[in-house]
């Protein structure tokens, strides 16, 4: 009878061990509290607008489990959005690459050759640094991929000066002959 109590005793310990540490596919929301957001699909999707993302680059990234110990991961730097906090973007887009679905091919959230383990998001400028690390060089190569994508996909403009001073001649203006 001893016997059975110790082996059921085994046997719970290690179903308890088993299923507390399994942990979510992705830690990046964890905490998060997701659910209580509710629908944020409109803010991840004006975030990762043309009109919003900017400029995309590379950043080493120090990684806890690595050969090397470090990888790179990708920073997306987009404009500021009213009523849009860096805490509250962060946690969005944290929800985002965990439970969220991909919009448009160029999501750096939701790569396909592995998963998102991190998304910080800090302050720059007039808007926001995102940096999106994935789980491993092949996520990152692809999450940069995508970044860098996203960030050429908006219309950059150049204006080119003239040295020379022009003046403007009014369509009625006499043309003196």
């Amino acid at each position: 009878m001893l016997k059975s109590f110790l082996v059921a005793g085994a046997l719970g310990a290690l179903a308890i061990s088993c299923a507390s540490s399994r942990a979510e596919p992705r830690e990046v929301a964890a905490g998060a509290g997701c659910r209580s957001l509710g629908d944020t699909s409109q803010t991840v999707a004006t975030v990762l607008s043309p009109d919003s993302v900017y400029s995309a680059d590379r950043a080493d990234v120090t990684r806890r489990v690595s050969v090397t110990g470090t990888e790179r991961g990708s920073v997306l730097y987009v404009h500021a959005a009213p009523g849009l906090s860096r805490e509250y973007l962060e946690r969005v887009l944290g929800c985002h690459a965990t439970y969220g679905h991909a919009i448009g091919a160029n999501d750096p959230f939701h790569p396909q050759s592995g998963a998102v383990t991190q998304v910080d998001v800090e302050s720059s400028g007039t808007g926001y640094a995102v940096r999106v690390v994935g789980e491993n060089a092949r996520t990152d190569d692809e999450i940069w991929r995508r970044a860098r994508d996203l960030s050429y996909s908006t219309v950059q403009v150049e204006q080119i000066a003239s040295s020379a001073p022009r003046t403007a001649v009014p369509a009625s203006a006499p043309s003196g002959g």
